[in-house]
């Protein structure tokens, strides 16, 4: 299964290499309201220990991300920064403590603010629902979770439509109360994306 995600992780990676860089959009002073402006793809490792078997808990992460631009719906048309609503679609397979997968949706707020002409740091919050496939003392058996996230990064600019992002994201794995037990899963993860920008 690992395999088949890999080969579709670099299938999509590719095809976004081939995407025209510039799509015809509109200049960024023209939008108003919510408007796609960034498309990306990522990965990386996320890596916790759990609790109760003081057993490792290792992930890859694999996404897709759909950036928002919402700085004229929250006055902030004339702001250097860019408060964007993120869209992240991700399967992630589990290496440790036994092969598996999580799968779900995250929606972030992230905030980017430029710290010099192609260099943007990123900060982000973001939490969505889940499916954990592998039974743990601390979730008890596989099904529904949350996957709350929290971040800081640096984007860098590769073209005048694509960038680079790197970042640390502290991960809190829970179901929220939804049923018992809910110990709660504490991992960290480095994660890299591409992205085209618009």
């Amino acid at each position: 299964m690992q395999k088949k995600l890999f080969r579709l992780f670099i299938s999509l990676l590719l095809a976004c290499s081939f995407i025209p860089v510039k799509l015809d959009a509109a200049p960024a002073d023209t939008h108003d309201g919510v408007y796609l402006d960034e498309i990306a793809i990522g990965s990386g490792y996320a890596w916790g220990h759990l609790k109760f078997t003081h057993a490792d808990f290792n992930a890859v992460p694999i996404f897709v991300r759909f950036g928002f631009n919402m700085n004229s719906v929250f006055g902030m048309r004339d702001s250097k920064g860019t408060l964007q609503l993120a869209l992240e679609p991700f399967c992630n397979p589990v290496t440790e403590p036994e092969s598996g997968v999580e799968t779900g949706l995250n929606v972030f707020f992230r905030y980017l603010h430029p710290i010099a002409p192609s260099v943007k740091l990123v900060g982000e919050i973001g939490s969505g629902p889940m499916y954990l496939s592998i039974d743990s003392r601390e979730q008890g058996d596989a099904g529904f979770n949350f996957l709350n996230q929290f971040g800081l990064g640096a984007q860098v600019a590769v073209s005048e439509n694509s960038a680079i992002t790197l970042g640390y994201r502290f991960r809190h794995l829970s179901n929220a109360g939804t049923s018992e037990p809910n110990r709660g899963i504490n991992s960290n993860a480095v994660v890299l994306s591409y992205s085209l920008l618009y």
